[in-house]
């Protein structure tokens, strides 16, 4: 199971894996992101496949007159559709869709994520055809049968179905301190104890990785030592939430401690953005409560995932879906600490360099 191709919106294509790109895909993902506000400025297809051969041959992914995004694809008499809402006043940020299809069990399903927003949105189909050579080729051959939206910030192809919703996003080697002493996250094991800032020990429930492409949000982000008391660099997904306390933090928010996505803290001086392209295995822990837990010295979360168990069918799609069917997944009403806003974070570490109280920490 691998990612196959990834394209930018500069039409920079790249092979995360040995071999060329496949001729035909019976099941596998396409992920794409989205930029919100240059869709709506424009009403063209997102994407239009091998138009040449239509309309024998469809794949088109556009928005409706009611806002929701609809893909039809058709193979001679073979036609499948999917459509999925964007919510209230879409108009703004960035939108992670994830086509997945299995041509063999006769399922396809859409996800819809707004990373600005935090929300969700599912919809199956029972059909699904399969990604032909003609299409793929359009996609990632470099060739001109195609459509694609500037929009379209990046698209990816992976011969598996790819989790969606809340991301693990902490390096393999992020070394996490337990009751007997610091241990790489990748070795964690559900019921080892793990120190939390607010519990004490905790038993890991669930320790997993994804796979990503390091593009767009999963280009991860690297957290330079001696920044917030670091001894050595930290590498995270840019979703992950690190938390920051000091005489900034209070000044500004009225806290001892808040949490800031690692995203913000990619501005040359505290963090930078590692290289694109390459695939990672990102790691998460989870705990019945959401949690506080020392990473590498810096105090981060555990995964996040709110109410999701109350929808058993979407939880099945995230990283720890298997807990769904022994009735383990926890419910997390609320998270460990106040998490800032956009507008926030980029006052809090502006105030934070002046004073350099980042690199002090």
């Amino acid at each position: 199971m691998s990612w196959r191709a990834l394209r930018n919106n500069d039409g920079t294509i790249h092979t995360p894996c040995s071999g060329e790109v496949p001729g035909c895909l019976g099941w596998g993902t396409l992920v794409m992101e989205i930029n919100l506000a240059a869709l709506a400025r424009s009403r063209t297809p997102l994407i239009r496949l091998t138009p040449r051969r239509e309309p024998e041959h469809i794949f088109a992914l556009e928005r409706t007159q009611d806002g929701r995004l609809q893909l039809l694809r058709r193979h001679g008499g073979e036609v499948g559709h999917l459509s999925i809402g964007l919510g209230r006043e879409p108009s703004m940020g960035t939108l992670r869709l994830s086509y997945h299809w299995d041509h063999h069990r006769g399922v396809s399903l859409m996800t819809a994520e707004n990373l600005s927003k935090g929300t969700i949105r599912q919809q199956e189909a029972s059909h699904a055809l399969p990604l032909l050579a003609a299409e793929i080729a359009a996609l990632f051959g470099g060739g001109g049968d195609s459509h694609l939206h500037p929009a379209l910030d990046w698209i990816g192809l992976a011969d598996h179905w790819q989790i969606v919703g809340p991301m693990p996003g902490l390096a393999a080697s992020t070394l996490i301190e337990t009751v007997n002493g610091p241990c790489p996250v990748a070795m964690l094991r559900p019921g080892d104890m793990v120190l939390t800032a607010d519990d004490g020990p905790m038993p890991v429930l669930w320790q997993g990785r994804v796979s990503v492409p390091a593009i767009g949000s999963f280009r991860p982000v690297r957290i330079l030592a001696p920044c917030f008391g670091l001894a050595r660099d930290m590498v995270v997904l840019p979703g992950q939430r690190l938390a920051l306390s000091g005489a900034d933090v209070e000044y500004h928010f009225g806290e001892e401690e808040v949490l800031i996505e690692a995203r913000h803290l990619a501005n040359g001086q505290t963090g930078v953005w590692e290289p694109e392209a390459e695939v990672n295995a990102c790691h998460g822990v989870l705990f019945d409560r959401h949690a506080l837990i020392r990473a590498d010295g810096l105090w981060t979360e555990s995964l996040y995932l709110g109410r999701m168990a109350r929808n058993p069918d979407l939880a099945r799609s995230i990283a720890p879906g298997a807990l769904v069917e022994t009735g383990r997944l926890p419910i997390h009403t609320s998270p460990a600490r106040r998490e800032l806003m956009d507008y926030e974070a980029l006052a809090l570490m502006l105030s934070m360099l002046n004073s350099r109280s980042a690199v002090a920490a």
